[in-house]
């Protein structure tokens, strides 16, 4: 982005903020011991909540990037992670092949770069039709047409294969989410420049021509 921010509005940080060190989470592809017609994970990043409690969430509107690893995937599952490391899915969640940078309420089928929107939320996961099919090497986006609570990273990029976007407010547009600033002691530490975060999320898919 153009200039970091401290997003305030949209991270609650329980606590006193200090500096942790974290690791990150990588795409996990697909196992070959995986039995056949299971779903895998093709990204899962559960860390980099952690401050100093580990509880940091965000209700918004919310986007990720994801990449695909190598591979041609359907039956795709998404969802997003609370605090807890609990699934977390909300409305519905629309899958396209490019940025997009509109109004939540901007969301349908007929915008450019749609693939697909969610058929079901049950149990906080998104699940798409079957048939919606995502190729190894290329990346997607998730965007969801409500507002919800889920953790993300607070000033460190956790997934190499995409990031996190968000609005808090339907008249605003989505935008990639910066770095956060914290306070260490009583000194405030600005963000790192140029760093964006990552939700806490979860993609899935099988393996396209493995039995069921």
């Amino acid at each position: 982005m153009k200039r970091t921010v401290r997003l305030g509005v949209m991270f609650a940080l329980i606590g006193i903020a200090a500096a942790c060190g974290g690791k990150m989470d990588t795409p996990t592809s697909p196992s070959g011991s995986a039995p056949a017609g299971a779903l895998v994970a093709l990204a899962d990043v559960t860390l980099g909540l952690d401050v100093t409690s580990g509880q940091i969430g965000t209700f918004n509107y919310a986007g990720q990037s994801a990449t695909a690893p190598a591979g041609t995937f359907d039956h795709v599952t998404f969802q997003f992670y609370t605090f807890q490391k609990t699934p977390a899915a909300f409305g519905t969640l629309y899958l396209l092949d490019r940025e997009f940078l509109g109004l939540p309420t901007d969301l349908s089928p007929a915008m450019p770069g749609f693939i697909a929107r969610s058929e079901s939320n049950t149990g906080g996961v998104y699940v798409f039709a079957p048939e919606v099919t995502l190729e190894g090497g290329k990346q997607y986006w998730f965007y969801t047409d409500t507002q919800g609570s889920f953790a993300s990273s607070f000033d460190t990029d956790l997934y190499s294969g995409g990031d996190l976007y968000v609005t808090g407010i339907n008249s605003f547009p989505f935008h990639k989410a910066s770095a956060s600033g914290r306070m260490v002691g009583n000194t405030y530490v600005p963000p790192p420049a140029g760093v964006f975060l990552d939700a806490n999320f979860k993609l899935q898919g099988r393996q396209k021509g493995a039995s069921q």
